[in-house]
């Protein structure tokens, strides 16, 4: 049987290979894409998170202060850490957001760095989440690994001797609402205890910074010693009302300004109002959508139409799970819906967006047309 003949180089690493066999067209599209997708867009939350982020430092300061001067004055409130709760449903931007934070603050310096002595470490919760895996998580972040079956105490145990022996005093865990997902009032329980214990440790207390869905505020609530010593902040969804300015500033900023693409008339509250919907509200999934409608404009190699690509994308998360052909669906009085006519001839907008249940259906199943 003949064999395909292909041009290949001798000893050439994979990556090497697909780099040329990429067309020119793609490598240049991909250079523009670099910035697109290392921007960074800086809203009001940025400021409210970075207050919260302060106070928790100012919180250890004071601690550290106190068993500086005289280890007796480090008592009740300046001998316990803190915790700060980052909450907002998927897609809002929260891990990208504290991501930022933690490498542009000084206090975190070695953030990110395997080899770093950082104060500040970040995991996140494994799927399914045990008291158990999620302090071998923790452990392989401070760089201690091992294939042994170690048990749940032992495990947390060496969590507070690493700890302290590499000086990490902040500890971040993103996707805590993978503790839920068992529906185990017991390990629930149990992680709320030993998160509990992390922050009033006598020798080495730590602050936390916890992120994930909405829930882990309530689980947090269950425990009043816990909940008394967080504070929390919450990632919005959008609405066309208060964010239409926002939306519009991103698309300038991604398509104009890092894409280098004419964004024509993509300005109004009709297309606004389109975006948000296919985003299903939210910040971050709004960014990834005008940046992949940028990338299919490059690829198009059409500067002047970026609004083909952002319609493209708007319509594939409207589209139809049944996947029937062009039918899709849509949210009652959304404005992605096609508008009648009236008597006299002008298209009608649909009541929907300033209608108060719009919240409370957002969340539900969207209904065919």
């Amino acid at each position: 049987m003949e064999g395909t003949e292909t041009n290949t180089i001798p000893h050439e690493d994979a990556v090497a290979r697909m780099r040329r066999l990429q067309s020119e067209r793609r490598a240049k599209g991909g250079d523009v894409m670099k910035n697109v997708l290392s921007a960074y867009f800086t809203t009001p939350r940025d400021r409210l998170l970075e207050a919260k982020i302060d106070n928790l430092v100012d919180s250890f300061l004071l601690s550290q202060e106190a068993l500086d001067g005289d280890a007796t004055r480090r008592v009740g409130r300046l001998r316990e850490g803190r915790a700060l709760t980052v909450v907002g449903g998927p897609g809002t931007g929260k891990s990208r957001t504290l991501d930022r934070h933690f490498l542009k603050r000084e206090e975190f310096a070695g953030y990110g760095d395997p080899n770093g002595n950082g104060m500040l470490i970040s995991v996140t919760a494994p799927s399914p989440c045990t008291l158990r895996l999620l302090g071998m998580s923790v452990l392989a972040a401070l760089g201690y690994e091992t294939s042994r079956e170690l048990k749940e105490n032992v495990v947390w145990d060496m969590v507070h001797y690493q700890l302290e022996l590499r000086g990490v005093h902040f500890l971040h865990i993103d996707e805590l609402q993978h503790v839920l997902q068992s529906r185990n009032q017991l390990e629930i329980a149990k992680v709320q205890d030993t998160l509990k214990g992390l922050m009033q440790h006598r020798r080495w207390p730590v602050w936390l910074i916890l992120s994930g869905l909405p829930g882990i505020a309530t689980m947090l609530s269950g425990d009043e010693q816990v909940w008394r010593r967080t504070r929390h902040v919450v990632f919005e969804d959008l609405t066309l009302e208060r964010d239409a300015g926002l939306v519009r500033r991103l698309i300038a900023v991604y398509g104009a300004e890092k894409a280098g693409l004419e964004i024509g008339n993509l300005a109004t509250d009709e297309f606004i109002a389109r975006l948000l919907h296919a985003s299903i509200f939210r910040f971050g999934i709004a960014i990834e959508l005008i940046q992949d409608a940028a990338r299919h404009a490059l690829l198009l190699e059409s500067p002047s139409h970026p609004r083909r690509g952002l319609d493209a994308t708007c319509g594939i998360h409207s589209r139809s799970e049944t996947g029937d052909g062009p039918n899709e669906r849509f949210c009652e009085s959304c404005p992605c819906r096609p508008q009648p006519e009236n008597r006299g001839g002008e298209r009608t907008r649909g009541e929907g967006l300033n209608d108060p249940s719009r919240e409370a259906r957002r969340g539900a199943p969207r209904r065919a047309a």
